[in-house]
């Protein structure tokens, strides 16, 4: 072939190329909207992954219409991953070939998701903290703790988060109400069972979410109920197999630890079984019976607790869900407790000096479940049942000294008691909500609510008392023993039926919602109180109703809530405001005696909201919200009968009571940076309450005693402003975070007829710094408290207080798979009543070596308060008094343990762990090519 045929055949074979090239160009399309208004979704981002490995493609964002046109460099098999902040990732598999090299993937619709965070695109080191919107999220693996820690070990170290000795979970002043995992409910409302049973080395992400109820998420229109709750994100590695761990421990004055996990996750389903006991005040679980019944001993002293549970979570998809959990739990508490209290009146102070010994044991059986069901695009189907039953046995000693404010200290009245209670209870409740959205009007929708609850609880009580008196020309003395049969039940329903109505064209984000709720309670309560006429411990004995001291109640109640609200919902900022009239009326009457009937009362409140967002940027946004709300007076606080089981402190209850009327108001701003991982929120609140229902004490001189009521007042409020700062500094091995509060509230107190407005002012700040790295991490924090109470009544007597202290705790990480750590905590205190300052040294050490196959055992020595000087010591401020309040404690022990952890991951073993590894947190950032994130499921 000569030269001139060899071009013109390489020109013909280009061109045809070329010409192929150009008819077969491969693209997809479509329109990403979201799933609940049908509104287009701007700037969301879809990657094109490759469906053999998921390796990255190709991606392009989505336009301000919603639309997309992504071009593909060839035929063959790919998944689209469309993922947007505040939205659940959607997958969408596409095949394109020559006979087809073109796809429509018409309408994508993403469903919210107000747990899961878009990622922020970073290189090198992970964030230990980003916040954004309603989340501040926590990297797990940035807070290096010992091998076998447990969640609230990890929580303990995270800036705003507190951990009291109750294992109660507080973010920024807000108590969390539930723990998620992945997203899903665990455990129903026990964060206890999460925090001090999940192993950490499972945990990749947590994260701090505010939250409307789930009544609200599913149906779009504001129900006045908010939650603050904590999302675990499992690694990635271990949502596919069994894993779990078994951990035996036993040391010094016969303390012990055992407890067992199992956990089997399956696609987007899981199922967890727990168990535990031990007796180093490790309660697994919250005690539901504590509140039910007169528990002597409160959730203080020192507990040993046995506990037994599973949570499963299973269905297909988002279509159809099923969820819940069902659990066993026992606790016996022995609690001693000394108090000081300094009764503040117009012209004199008395003093109160107090000594009890509680024993207090608690079981209790709860089930929670849920069914979720989408029937179809337009129709979704929720129900939830519950069901608990509690048993309850306390014991206790009393004895009490109360003094004159004189320089002698006058004895006033000495008294002594012991007291028994025994009680069972039942809970059934259920709750029913259906959805419905329209197809032939985008933006429209309406649900309905439907639910019922019933409660029975009897106690049976025996108190035998002895009070001597100083103040009468002759001492005199008296004594108390009776018997009380205490039976509360209560049935309720209600209903809620909401309709949401675009105003205009759909796209343009602008609803009127509206809301009906009617709401019915019957309580009924039976108090009858026995005077022993001898021995009760005589066979027979004989007693008589004190009919003064008994009552038989049945209460009526019931509300109304209509509600009209607007929204508006854009791509920078939403906000949905409205205004809600809630009449409600109630009545009771007394079976024994009719004239302590409360006759039919009907309260009318008008009910404002506000929830605004705005998205400042891409990492920054604020919030404001506002909302009033009324609260009911209870029955206790109604009822016109005397409860004198303790003569120095008879209660009786106001049928005049009004319901109180509360307004709150919120602010936060939230900021990251996501080049300096700097993170900051700052947040301000307060509210204040008309008609607030306090307490109206007298004291009568002579016997020292006090009898309580209630009324109604105005000026009672409250302010706050909170700071979260994080930020690694330029090497970033070293992490600075800060955390400061200042509050003011301001209660009132009526003594003898005066008001006395009481103020406490509380000024907080934490300050951490650390060090970490492959071979040992290094953290030092800082705190200080300073609290001022001061009073009207007695200016004089205001009383500032100081806490203050810091910890140090250092791991280092060994060859051999030995692991060392040790933490030493210092904390002082000041202005506290004489013998409640301390001065303390809390110092605990631990050792461990890891081995086996894989690490996966572990043997480990721990030393708790090495020094023996822990203490616990807290101090409450009202309008009427302040009281300083010590507790007993654990004292010095060790443990020797050992834990063992199995998989069936294989080959996909995940890096469990978090100790022999390399740099921590290092790698490709999120949105890298890759693995994508598994799509979510039902966020329950």
């Amino acid at each position: 072939m000569n030269k001139r045929g060899f071009i013109a055949l390489f020109l013909c074979i280009f061109l045809s190329t070329i010409a192929q090239s150009v008819a077969a160009q491969f693209t997809i399309s479509g329109i990403v909207k979201d799933k609940n208004d049908n509104l287009p979704l701007p700037q969301v981002s879809i990657r094109l992954l490759s469906a053999k490995d998921s390796t990255f493609v190709t991606g392009i964002s989505s336009k301000d219409n919603g639309t997309f046109s992504l071009k593909v460099p060839k035929a063959g098999s790919y998944i689209a991953a469309f993922s947007f902040l505040g939205y659940r990732t959607a997958y969408e598999p596409v095949q394109l070939s020559k006979g087809q090299p073109r796809r429509n993937l018409g309408d994508i619709l993403l469903g919210s998701n107000d747990v899961l965070l878009q990622e922020a695109v970073v290189v090198g080191k992970a964030p230990e903290v980003v916040v954004k919107e309603d989340t501040v999220e926590f990297n797990a693996d940035s807070y290096k703790t010992q091998p076998n820690s447990v969640v609230e070990d990890l929580l303990k170290k995270l800036p705003g988060v507190e951990v009291d000795s109750e294992g109660k979970i507080t973010h920024a002043g807000k108590e969390i109400t539930k723990i998620l995992v992945d997203g899903k409910e665990f455990f129903s409302d026990d964060p206890k069972v999460a925090t001090k049973n999940l192993p950490v080395d499972i945990i990749e992400k947590l994260q701090v979410v505010d939250r409307k109820s789930d009544l609200a998420r599913l149906t779009g229109v504001d129900d006045g109920e908010e939650e603050t709750v904590i999302n675990l994100t499992i690694k990635e590695g271990m949502k596919h197999g069994w894993f779990g761990n078994v951990t035996g421990g036993y040391g010094l004055d016969g303390r012990y630890e055992a407890g067992a996990m199992l956990n089997h996750f399956f696609g987007d389903n899981q199922v967890t079984i727990l168990a535990g006991s031990n007796n180093t005040n490790n309660m697994g679980f919250t005690d539901m019976g504590g509140s039910r019944f007169r528990r002597f001993g409160g959730m203080n002293g020192i507990n040993t607790s046995h506990n037994v549970g599973v949570n499963f979570n299973v269905g297909k998809g988002d279509a159809f869900r099923v969820g819940g959990d069902v659990s066993y739990n026992n606790s016996n508490r022995d609690v001693l407790q000394r108090t000081e209290r300094q009764n503040m009146f117009e012209d004199s102070t008395s003093y109160y000096s107090g000594y009890s010994k509680m024993k207090d044991n608690g079981q209790n059986i709860r089930g929670n479940f849920r069914l979720h069901w989408e029937i179809d695009s337009l129709n979704t189907l929720e129900f939830r049942p519950r069901f608990s039953v509690a048993l309850s046995k306390s014991d206790s000693y009393d004895s009490a000294l109360t003094t004159a404010g004189d320089i002698a200290r006058s004895k006033v009245n000495f008294s002594e008691s012991d007291n028994h209670n025994k009680g069972t209870g039942y809970d059934l409740s259920g709750e029913l909500i259906y959805n419905h959205k329209f197809r032939n009007r985008p933006g429209r929708s309406f649900s309905i609510q439907a639910q019922y609850s019933y409660s029975d609880t009897k106690e049976d009580g025996w108190t035998k008392a002895r009070y001597e008196y100083y103040m009468f020309d002759k001492d005199s003395t008296s004594t108390l023993d009776q018997m009380d049969d205490n039976h509360t039940w209560s049935n309720g329903y209600g209903a809620r039926f909401t309709w949401t109505e675009p105003l205009g064209d759909v796209k343009k984000g602008r609803f009127l919602t509206f809301s009906y709720r009617f709401q019915a309670s019957f309580n009924n309560a039976d108090k009858y109180t026995y005077d022993i006429l001898n021995d009760p411990f005589a066979i027979p004995y004989d007693t008589v109703r004190n009919d003064e001291l008994s009552n038989s109640f049945r209460n009526d109640y019931y509300s109304h809530r209509a509600q009209i609200g607007f929204k508006q919902v854009t791509a920078n900022y939403t906000y949905d405001i409205g205004v809600a009239a809630v009449p409600s009326s109630s009545q009771s009457i007394d079976l024994i005696n009719s004239e302590r009937n409360i006759p039919k009362r009907t309260v009318f409140n008008v009910a404002p909201y506000l929830r605004y967002r705005y998205k400042m940027g891409k990492q920054s946004s604020l919030r404001i919200d506002y909302r009033g709300y009324s609260s009911q007076p209870s029955m206790n606080q109604l009822q016109p009968v005397e409860d004198r089981s303790d003569p120095l402190r008879i209660v009786v209850g106001n049928p005049e009571l009004k319901p109180s009327f509360q307004n709150r108001f919120r602010a936060r701003f939230n900021d990251y940076d996501e080049k300096t991982q700097r993170a900051i929120m700052a947040m301000i609140d307060g509210g204040f309450t008309t008609n607030s229902i306090i307490s109206e004490t007298t004291y009568d001189s002579k016997t020292g005693g006090q009898r309580t009521t209630y009324r109604n007042v105005n000026g009672v409020w409250n302010a706050a402003g909170m700071l979260m700062y994080s930020t690694p500094f330029r090497n970033k091995h070293w992490q600075l975070n800060s955390f400061s509060r200042i509050s003011y509230s301001n209660s009132v107190g009526y003594n003898n007829g005066t008001r006395n407005d009481a103020g406490s002012f509380n000024a907080i700040e934490n300050l951490g710094l650390a060090f970490r790295s492959d071979y040992f991490d290094a953290e030092l924090r800082g705190n200080y408290r300073y609290a001022l109470a001061t009073n009207s009544m007695q200016s004089r007597n205001d009383q500032s207080t100081h806490n203050y202290g810091g910890t140090f705790n250092v791991n280092g990480y060994l060859p051999w798979s030995i692991t060392l750590g040790t933490d030493i905590t210092y904390s002082g205190s000041a202005g506290y009543s004489a013998g409640y300052n301390t001065e303390s040294w809390l110092w605990n050490a631990q050792a461990s070596y890891q081995f086996l196959k894989g690490k996966n055992a572990t043997i480990a020595l721990k030393v708790y308060d090495i020094l023996g000087q822990r203490n616990s010591i807290r101090r409450t401020v009202t309008g009427n008094y302040i009281q300083d309040v010590e507790y007993n404690t654990l004292d010095t022990y060790g443990l020797i343990t050992f834990t063992y952890r199995f998989n069936t991951f294989g080959d996909k073993k995940p890096d469990m762990d978090r100790f022999d590894r390399g740099p921590r947190g290092y790698g490709p950032p999120p949105g890298h090519p890759g693995r994508p994130d598994r799509p979510g499921g039902r966020r329950w």
